[in-house]
């Protein structure tokens, strides 16, 4: 299942580097992200070899995704209070996630569900705020073959199933060893279905489009 996942995230990165031309720059910087991702991890299995755990490439994931995805919503926003708040985030969550990675969860052996955490209630947060933004300032244009719709809509998917995700990892692993399998098919599961959201959004999107939310 995980090798399915990691090839999902190899289809969606080259679809974008084949259309890379055509994309807004928020899906730009989207690719950009992805093929990050696809590398760091594809590195999973020598990093668990090496240091016996993938705690310091959680780190680097988490911290890393954050600052691409909000980069990618202070595209997407028109509302300056909400571009300046991004901005202040991004330096408020790197303050965070180095206190937690040095205090509370060492980065070396502890994943970063703190740091996590924060990042996903935060993504629910933008989320939210730009389908209203798209209520406010609607498209003539069917809602489906708007790219923005789609990328929000996995972002949200993905940010609020990661909280049961987390949570039943956490419940299994104390109460229920035997069955983590089942959770961890549940997260790639999530991944898989977040980067068909993902490619739907890039197939939609295109520099001529005239869109009152890019």
């Amino acid at each position: 299942m995980g090798y399915v996942s990691l090839a999902s995230t190899l289809i969606i990165t080259i679809l974008g580097m084949v259309r890379f031309k055509k994309l807004t720059m928020p899906f730009k910087i989207l690719i950009v992200w992805l093929a990050i991702d696809f590398l760091l991890d594809a590195s999973n299995s020598w990093i668990i070899s090496k240091y016996k755990n993938n705690a310091r490439l959680s780190n680097v994931l988490c911290i890393g995704e954050y600052i691409f995805y909000v980069v990618i919503y202070y595209y997407l926003f028109r509302s300056k209070i909400i571009r300046r708040f991004i901005l202040v985030s991004i330096g408020l969550f790197l303050v965070f996630f180095f206190i937690n990675a040095l205090f509370l969860q060492p980065f070396t052996s502890v994943f970063p569900t703190n740091a996590i955490m924060t990042a996903e209630i935060l993504y629910v947060l933008l989320a939210i705020l730009l389908f209203k933004q798209m209520l406010q300032y609607p498209l003539q244009v069917n809602i489906m073959k708007q790219s923005v719709f789609w990328f929000n809509t996995a972002i949200l998917f993905f940010s609020t199933t990661m909280f049961l995700n987390l949570s039943l990892m956490n419940y299994y692993r104390k109460y229920h060893p035997e069955n983590i399998s089942l959770i961890v098919i549940f997260w790639y599961s999530i991944d898989i279905i977040f980067n068909i959201l993902l490619g739907i959004g890039i197939l939609n999107n295109k520099k001529e489009e005239l869109t009152a939310n890019v």
